[in-house]
């Protein structure tokens, strides 16, 4: 298990991905973050409260999603280790999110003010830069790549690119999360798994 010293050290590694950033501005950016332990399907965010911050996990698994009208769950996206997750759109438009997050492992998180860590970016031209570099990966190149997957490819494919993308994950969650996120039904991801398998 990582120590609060390791979490901190893959907080900035993680940063680094994206632009190089000054001691100065990772202390800076440090200073506004909290760790948070939490549990197993513990809620981090409700459908319908206004998201008012930002989070890094250390530890852990989130998952945001939402429930239709019939009950059916909707698995929208899986944050592992080294990732942020939020409801952007949310803390951005000061409106009700439009899904909830939760852990589906007991984990580690840091946890920001969006506004705090919003304005801490602007102050630093450097947290500016891998700003605009993490929004042009996450929001746009890898969005546009899971758009273009879900509508061209079969479940097969869907899948496939699913593995490719989080290799850990058949090991570490339920298949019927796997399974919404790829828009299909547990049967037939189990279908598709014997088949692979076969191979």
């Amino acid at each position: 298990m990582f120590s609060d010293q390791g979490y901190e050290d893959l907080f900035k590694k993680s940063l680094h991905r994206y632009a190089p950033i000054t001691d100065e501005s990772f202390i800076k950016l440090f200073s506004i973050s909290k760790f948070r332990t939490v549990k197993k399907s513990e809620p981090i965010l409700l459908k319908g409260r206004t998201a008012r911050k930002i989070y890094f996990v250390c530890k852990g698994i989130l998952v945001s999603q939402w429930t239709d009208e019939e009950g059916n769950i909707h698995i929208k996206n899986f944050f592992l280790e080294g990732n942020f997750a939020g409801s952007i759109v949310s803390s951005l438009l000061s409106a009700p999110s439009e899904f909830s997050i939760e852990s589906i492992e007991d984990g580690v998180i840091i946890e920001m003010d969006y506004q705090e860590y919003k304005q801490t970016i602007y102050d630093h031209d450097d947290l500016q830069r891998y700003y605009i570099n993490y929004l042009e990966q996450k929001w746009v190149i890898e969005n546009e790549k899971r758009q273009i997957s879900f509508a061209a490819k079969n479940a097969t494919d869907r899948y496939l690119t699913f593995l490719e993308e989080y290799p850990s994950l058949p090991e570490r969650v339920p298949q019927w999360l796997i399974a919404s996120y790829l828009g299909i039904t547990p049967t037939q991801l189990s279908r598709i798994r014997k088949e692979l398998n076969k191979i």
